[in-house]
């Protein structure tokens, strides 16, 4: 995804209006928004006038398919998550690990999917041997030129996943079983079927901080703080220890597991 430079005050108008015209006032999502989540009128739309509509999206009966699994469930279940001290993104592994690896990610990208596909089973073997604490920062603006919310509610199940302890295996079956990105597959429906592949993680409070958009105010401060680092790459990008990695120089990072492992160790052995 081509990173895109604006306000970023635009950026949480267009995600805003976007949310609440594809899920309608009248759906649980919209009455989430209009009970007290984020104040549309706080917003201004873009000078150059008003927004463009959705496209009209794909068949999402036709695409939904069964659970697909990730080889580094076991690894995942044992990792501990946390709020980074900030508030804006998601911590995974131990605090001793002598690296910080900061992936910018948006649960619609393709090519974030492609990233964590090749990438994540080494990512969680790094974080479970303490080589590597990942931080994750989770926007969502593919869904202002896509079809639907899909991001935004993915990003607000993964937030409620936090709350219930299961964030890291939650998380990697998203982009497990991302759908096209011109489909808005990421129905409260599909979100709360992923969920019942995480041990312990459906129950009453989590399903309804999923059919209200509990976390909206979050995943708001998630998307501004991917605002504010400017990375040149959109998602994923990453930053090692506070430095953005070049991943125009280093395209083998998104899908070669030595090449990422040799990144992390050079970062350790110079911590």
């Amino acid at each position: 995804m081509v990173a895109v430079h604006r306000a970023q005050v635009v950026r949480v108008a267009v995600a805003v209006v976007a949310l609440a015209a594809a899920v309608g006032g009248e759906s649980s999502v919209g009455r989430a928004l209009a009970e007290g989540g984020v104040q549309r009128a706080a917003f201004t739309a873009p000078a150059s006038g008003p927004l463009a509509a959705p496209g009209p999206a794909a068949d999402v009966d036709a695409w939904e398919s069964p659970v697909a699994d990730v080889p580094q469930r076991a690894a995942l279940l044992g990792l501990p998550a946390v709020l980074s001290a900030d508030g804006s993104a998601v911590e995974v592994g131990y605090r001793d690990a002598p690296a910080v690896l900061t992936l910018f990610e948006d649960f619609r990208c393709s090519t974030t999917q492609g990233f964590e596909s090749a990438q994540g089973r080494t990512l969680a073997d790094l974080a479970a041997a303490h080589r590597v604490l990942i931080r994750y920062v989770l926007e969502s603006s593919l869904d202002e030129r896509l079809p639907g919310p899909g991001a935004q509610l993915a990003t607000n199940a993964a937030r409620a996943a936090l709350a219930h302890g299961r964030f890291p295996l939650y998380h990697a079956l998203l982009f497990a079983n991302q759908p096209p990105e011109d489909v808005d597959g990421f129905t409260e429906g599909r979100l709360l079927e992923l969920a019942s592949a995480v041990p312990g993680l459906r129950s009453a409070a989590f399903d309804s901080e999923v059919h209200r958009l509990w976390y909206r105010q979050w995943v708001v401060r998630a998307q501004q703080a991917y605002d504010r680092a400017g990375v040149h790459f959109g998602t994923p990008s990453m930053l090692l220890d506070g430095r953005e990695v070049d991943l125009g120089a280093r395209p083998q990072l998104l899908t070669d597991p030595a090449a990422l492992q040799s990144l992390v160790r050079s970062a350790a052995e110079r911590g």
